[in-house]
């Protein structure tokens, strides 16, 4: 069995990179050395200045033989994620697949380093309740495709005393009800937490749902291409997960497990 799809990369990482052939080569060679031959390149919404899609389409004809993507991962950032969501509206239709995710509780950037003082500061409890509000929020604005590392809020192992999935069952069910994808994120196992996002729990609960998945290594490097798709693999025949979805200008496809 293979996982051959990665519909979670960011060709600019962490910072402002305008799309180039030099750029954008070495994802594209990546992904033909590990057998991952349809991809998407999602972005951060705030780095959307670097996306060329003129570029893109020509570099893509470099690759033939590969299904390459072009989408966006948009979230709830208070500096950039308002013009983020009408720049994904102007370009929804040039762009294959858009990604929804929560990095911010109010301006509180939750899941990078150097701020984990800020679970410490309030009950875990009332953080996760915070969290699945700011998911709920971006969900009923509509314009994404797939809910992105569900439960990141627990990156740094800051766990909720209940039930993890009893937090989550709202945005599960919103999302059945948007007819959305639910990702699963293999980069968890690169951080504290040590799982992949989201929870066994939360995932079990989405299947019993007949949520379709989408899958994605969120690499911020093409050496992360595909990372932890290998260690997915046995937890996707546990819960029963034989299938996945690809993307062509929003139209969801269910693909087998190779």
């Amino acid at each position: 069995m293979k996982i051959f799809a990665d519909y979670h990369m960011h060709p600019q990482g962490h910072k402002l990179q305008p799309y180039t052939f030099k750029l954008l080569d070495p994802w594209a060679e990546s992904c033909l050395q590990k057998g991952i031959v349809d991809f998407c390149f999602t972005d951060h919404d705030r780095y959307r200045e670097g996306i060329d899609f003129k570029i893109f389409y020509q570099w893509k004809q470099k690759f033939p033989t590969l299904n390459v993507r072009l989408g966006i991962e948009r979230d709830n950032d208070p500096v950039s994620g308002h013009s983020g969501l009408i720049w994904v509206k102007e370009n929804w239709e040039k762009l294959d697949f858009v990604l929804g995710s929560v990095h911010f509780i109010g301006d509180w950037p939750f899941d990078r380093n150097g701020f984990e003082e800020g679970f410490s500061k309030r009950p875990i409890d009332d953080i996760y309740r915070d969290y699945v509000k700011n998911l709920l929020q971006l969900i009923d604005e509509g314009f994404i495709d797939s809910v992105a590392h569900l439960d990141l809020i627990k990156i740094f192992n800051y766990r909720p005393k209940g039930k993890i999935v009893d937090y989550f069952k709202p945005v599960l069910e919103k999302i059945k009800e948007k007819n959305l994808c639910l990702e699963i994120n293999t980069a968890g196992w690169r951080k504290p937490v040590k799982e992949q996002y989201p929870d066994e729990e939360i995932l079990f609960k989405a299947v019993e749902m007949k949520i379709p998945i989408s899958i994605g290594s969120d690499a911020h490097s093409w050496v992360e291409v595909g990372k932890g798709f290998s260690e997915l693999l046995p937890l996707m025949h546990k819960l029963g997960i034989r299938e996945f979805a690809v993307f062509r200008s929003h139209s969801r496809q269910m693909v087998a497990v190779s």
